[in-house]
């Protein structure tokens, strides 16, 4: 039986998942002592137990509130007096005891016995919360603290995690960026030989990984125009203002299909070549084939001669070269470009860095689809799919995969909604990173079974988030515009219960690229120069970052 020190109050109400209980008169201080540690009472977040014989059942505080009357006695008119406190709290466990110490009972999710009104509610100690929160008899990671009990540590499942998709949420300045950090180093310092790509939009990561990082830029990415489907393709050599212009879709078509099969040594047979087999072909070919089949009318030539120009473009463009290649340097090196993308064999480098800052911002869409793509592909086809799993972060994941139907890019949008919903049978992760969640795809966030919330203060975003949690904690949404710099509500399949936690603070030299600009210090004093004007414009011709 607890302590009554550690005894608040009792049940009044119990609707579902959800109790109502009423403080006690005697609760007029924030605090317990308890073996000479402080308890908080009634903070939101909070934990509180009821105990039912040999059963303990765990909630969490999610509400407080006074309720106030007026008085009727002649003396006191007009004044009013309290006349109870309630305490709101969502039901999340229940543990069986198997001896008579605080911390010995066996914890499991959920409820099979509901408390009764009129039994007492306590506060949680911490050898219970440590119960709660024990490390879990499966593989699991270490991230950082409970945020009521600093000492007692954060496990979050690796494979519930990882293979059943999470998402990570929060405004600028939240700490989103050190926790997708310190993410990826918990799991390659655990699980040494990953395949993990990251899409770094803003070249941000590049420092938090100096060793265990391959970085992929604009100057070394390489994704040869010919791994593009015909979907893609269109896209490139068409434009999206195009894409209604059938007769421009079907000579590329049929251009694209004759250039696959005429490329010399094709390593598979002619007969089983696609327009959309990934196999090398020459722009050289692609744009005789295009001319071969131009009429001889003008009038009739304007298709061809539309993407005969739009070829000739994207050629003169320095900026592609990552993608046009020359046809004296086109080969079937697919299998060199996939082991370096996936880091197979990882050589003590588990993680890809591919730097989309540079990239032109009319051919990221592309770029992105083509490497989604290519990762779901490769699981697919790949046999040995469960001894290779691959997992995808995806910074800023609402410019790839927006809510409205209008502003997407459809190839890069279903390439992730495909990773979404069916890459778990295949081996193939998926971490959606994201500030804006309320303009992200609703279907695609809702296949990401964990999700990790950080500060969160519009209420558009807190509306969205509200609908793709479980209804069991739900309400909890509300405390996300407190909540502070590196700490998160967890709630879903990658933890064993819902917790707020506290993310562990990561050493200087390996935090991303992303911190604030210190203004304030920064107009103290003259730092720039005509000099340094100059080395700018140069980069800016060059692109050098």
């Amino acid at each position: 039986m607890s302590q009554s020190v550690l005894r608040i109050g009792r049940v009044i109400e119990v609707n579902g998942s959800r109790t109502i209980g009423e403080l006690e008169a005697s609760v007029d201080d924030l605090y317990r002592t308890y073996k000479s540690r402080k308890y908080t009472i009634g903070q939101v977040g909070s934990i509180v137990k009821i105990e039912s014989g040999d059963l303990l059942i765990f909630g969490i505080v999610i509400s407080l509130r006074m309720e106030e009357t007026d008085s009727t006695q002649a003396n006191t008119a007009g004044r009013t007096e309290s006349s109870a406190k309630w305490i709101e709290i969502e039901l999340f466990g229940q543990g069986h005891k198997t001896g008579l110490g605080e911390a010995e009972f066996h914890f499991e999710r959920g409820i099979s016995t509901y408390p009764l009104p009129g039994q007492a509610i306590y506060l949680a100690t911490v050898e219970e919360l440590r119960r709660i929160y024990a490390k879990p008899d499966k593989p699991t990671i270490k991230v950082g603290s409970v945020a009521q009990a600093r000492g007692l540590p954060v496990h979050l499942l690796t494979n519930e995690l990882l293979g059943k998709h999470f998402a990570i949420l929060g405004t600028t300045g939240s700490g989103k960026s050190c926790a997708v950090a310190l993410l990826i180093h918990s799991i390659i310092e655990e699980y040494p030989h990953s395949h993990i790509i990251l899409l770094d939009p803003h070249n941000e990561y590049y420092r938090a990984f100096p060793e265990k990082a391959e970085i992929i830029d604009p100057t070394s990415l390489e994704i040869p125009h010919w791994l593009l489907t015909l979907e893609e393709s269109i896209e490139l050599f068409i434009g999206r203002t195009e894409h209604a212009a059938t007769r421009q879709t079907n000579i590329l078509k049929d251009a694209i299909l004759q250039a696959r099969k005429g490329f010399p040594d094709q390593a598979m047979p002619i007969e089983k070549i696609t327009v959309d087999t990934p196999v090398p072909y020459r722009l050289g070919d692609l744009v005789s084939n295009i001319n071969a089949s131009k009429p001889s009318q003008a009038s009739k030539a304007e298709s061809h001669e539309k993407i005969l120009a739009k070829i000739e473009t994207l050629q003169a463009d320095k900026r592609f070269e990552f993608l046009l290649r020359p046809d004296d340097s086109v080969s079937d090196n697919l299998a060199d470009l996939l082991s370096q993308l996936f880091r197979i064999p990882d050589q003590g480098k588990p993680l890809t860095i591919i730097d989309l800052s540079g990239v032109p911002s009319d051919v990221v869409d592309v770029v992105v689809s083509v490497l989604c793509r290519t990762i779901f592909d490769f699981a697919l086809w790949n046999p040995k799919r469960s001894e290779i799993p691959l997992f995808l972060v995806c910074e800023e994941a609402h410019r790839y995969a927006p809510r409205s139907e209008e502003a997407s890019f459809q190839p890069t949008k279903r390439a992730l909604a495909r990773i979404a919903k069916e890459g778990r049978k295949y081996g193939v992760g998926l971490a959606l990173v994201t500030q804006r969640p309320s303009e992200l795809s609703e279907s695609i966030l809702s296949q990401c079974n964990t999700i990790i919330a950080l500060r969160m203060s519009n209420e558009q975003d807190q509306h969205f988030v509200r609908r793709a949690l479980p209804d069991s904690v739900r309400s909890l949404v509300d405390t996300l515009p407190a909540l502070r710099t590196r700490e998160a509500l967890v709630v879903g399949e990658g933890t064993a219960v819902p917790v707020r936690m506290l993310f562990n603070e990561i050493p200087e030299d390996r935090r991303p690229h992303s911190a604030d600009v210190p203004y304030a210090e920064a107009w103290q004093k003259e730092c720039g120069n005509e000099e340094m004007v100059r080395d700018v414009v140069e980069r800016w011709r060059e692109q050098q970052r």
